[in-house]
């Protein structure tokens, strides 16, 4: 570093010390989840979401604390649609909500024997008309760069599916059932 008077001078230790412990208290096992919509059948209340503290700070004590998303500003019926973003991309269609993601920060569980070696799995997710959320085995994506931006706040809905989007990821769900997924770069939640 240069000072005023154009010496140059170091940075203290003591400085570079205190400012790697500040970096060090990162991550400290305090871990907050958003909730992104409905609860699952037979819960009251908000829900953790799986919110199991995996990291724990040195101390080996840890936290979770969940906050609860608003809910959309305006709604909308469009079919095909896209994060803000653009890494999102969804479709809507009587039978199915999916969303295809094309950067993210988590691995899907290895390809299961009952997904063709063929197509792709985990490269996105989708609810149908029964059962839970899941992850897409398919050989096509309906991520479509053409497609509208769901502005962040807006939901869209469509033959009985509604997908939320939010700056925290995508929740989509089955208006019939409560089931659905959340999907973010950071993570993936199936319900």
């Amino acid at each position: 570093m240069q000072g005023s008077g154009g010496k140059r001078r170091a940075s203290s230790p003591v400085t570079l010390l205190a400012a790697l412990g500040l970096l060090a208290g990162c991550g400290s096992g305090t871990k907050t989840v958003i909730v992104q919509g409905p609860p699952p059948a037979g819960t009251a209340s908000a829900v953790s979401g799986g919110t199991s503290s995996t990291g724990s700070s040195s101390s080996g004590t840890s936290s979770t604390t969940t906050v609860m998303s608003p809910p959309p500003t305006s709604f909308v019926h469009v079919e095909a649609f896209q994060s803000p973003t653009g890494n999102i991309g969804c479709m809507l269609v009587s039978a199915l909500a999916r969303c295809d993601i094309v950067r993210r920060a988590w691995s899907p569980p290895p390809h299961p024997a009952s997904c063709p070696q063929i197509v792709d799995f985990g490269q996105g997710l989708e609810v149908g008309t029964a059962g839970s959320g899941r992850f897409v085995c398919a050989g096509d994506t309906v991520s479509n760069p053409a497609s509208a931006k769901l502005a962040y706040g807006v939901a869209t809905q469509v033959s009985g599916f509604e997908c939320v989007s939010r700056s925290t990821g995508m929740t989509c769900t089955n208006s019939a059932t409560g089931h659905g997924f959340i999907l973010s770069v950071q993570s993936y939640k199936l319900f």
